[in-house]
């Protein structure tokens, strides 16, 4: 490649590299995570939030975040966050010309179900909002713990997504002053006198007698070994990027598999144990913790109300087959977010269980029947 392509090409590229480095770094920086962080006073019964701009299209989390205490870990009715579990929030868009009504957007019954596990979790598009906010009575008694009205959205995706587009950002930038390093010097090193060949006669000028003989263009990258070095380069270029950055963090129910004898026949759920089912009835879902239906938002406090009068804090569930995955994981986190231990008795378990019951059953009934026989 002549020497003055090789010079702007890199340096297009490194303009292009520059760009793109400071635009992603600027694009983030201007992105609102947090757009409404406010300190709020619970003496009132409604709080109303001021005008806030969203510029991501994205889902936020309505939350009322409180300073810490161990009183959150009481259920003898002290004051703490459950006093305030009873809020009702709604969020209204308001319109860009002056003098419009606002648009209702969203609220926590409107969330509540569907496809979303949490009635705190809203969609919203770029625009500005406002949020209403219903208390109980008894929030009131948390103002000493300096509560704040939140909304906020996770960047994590953002961050990762920039980081690897600044990393290429750097690579490209590395390449373009290589080209133009090099497009410089094959310009510069004639003028010095370097590479020049010995010439017997220099005075003579040099002419092609013979014809230019044009070569064949050269094969493309179609098959071996020219694709093999072509994917392996990726490969390499892959490896060393994920050897960088860290793993991803686990996500997800953490599952261990044991033997049916280490785990269903040593416990082996009887009357006293607890037990969470999900039904089915129509299209609704029905939570049931030892026989009696629970509201899905109280199953947690149902759940730490059973559980605070066990030693052994194991829980079993069991769902219909007709159930929806999403309904049957909201139970299985809901359990473990108590700190029990989830027993899953699947379709499976539980045949294998009525068929060693109708075995020992069988077997009774043969010992008694023999006994008649022998008297």
């Amino acid at each position: 490649m002549p020497p003055k392509t090789l010079f702007r090409v890199g340096l297009g590229l490194l303009f292009l590299a520059a760009a793109v480095y400071f635009y992603s770094g600027y694009w983030l920086k201007t992105r609102v995570f947090v757009p409404l962080n406010i300190p709020v006073s619970l003496d009132t019964r409604q709080i109303q939030s001021p005008p806030f701009r969203i510029n991501l299209r994205e889902s936020y989390y309505v939350s009322l975040p409180l300073d810490d205490s161990h009183d959150d870990w009481y259920y003898d009715g002290r004051c703490n966050y459950r006093n305030a579990l009873g809020s009702k929030w709604r969020v209204y868009r308001l319109s860009a010309t002056p003098g419009q009504p606002r648009e209702f957007w969203a609220s926590s019954e409107s969330t509540q179900g569907g496809y979303s596990y949490y009635s705190d979790l809203f969609a919203a598009s770029p625009g500005r909002y406002e949020l209403e906010l219903d208390l109980p009575a008894s929030a009131s008694c948390l103002n000493s713990r300096h509560p704040h009205l939140k909304i906020q959205t996770w960047p994590d995706d953002y961050q990762q997504g920039i980081a690897y587009v600044q990393i290429f950002c750097v690579f490209l930038g590395a390449t373009s002053v290589f080209l133009t390093l090099l497009g410089v010097a094959r310009s510069v090193r004639p003028r010095l006198g370097f590479g020049a060949a010995p010439r017997m006669f220099p005075g003579m000028v040099l002419r092609n007698v013979p014809p230019i003989k044009k070569h064949a263009p050269p094969p493309l990258i179609h098959g071996m070994p020219h694709w093999g070095l072509f994917c392996s380069a990726v490969l390499w270029i892959l490896i060393f990027i994920f050897m960088v950055f860290q793993p991803e963090p686990l996500m997800g129910l953490f599952v261990t598999w044991e033997t049916h004898d280490a785990v269903v026949w040593r416990t082996n759920p009887g009357p006293d144990t607890l037990q969470v089912y999900v039904a089915v009835t129509g299209d609704r879902p029905r939570f049931l913790i030892n026989s009696q239906e629970v509201d899905r938002m109280a199953l947690r406090t149902k759940l730490l109300e059973q559980l605070s009068r066990r030693a052994e804090w194991s829980v079993y569930f069991e769902a219909d087959p007709d159930t929806l995955y999403m309904d049957d994981i909201y139970v299985i986190d809901t359990i473990e977010a108590c700190g029990a231990k989830v027993i899953w008795i699947t379709p499976k378990m539980r045949e294998e269980w009525q068929h060693k019951l109708k075995e020992g059953n069988d077997s009774r009934v043969q010992k008694a029947y023999s006994g008649v026989r022998a008297r």
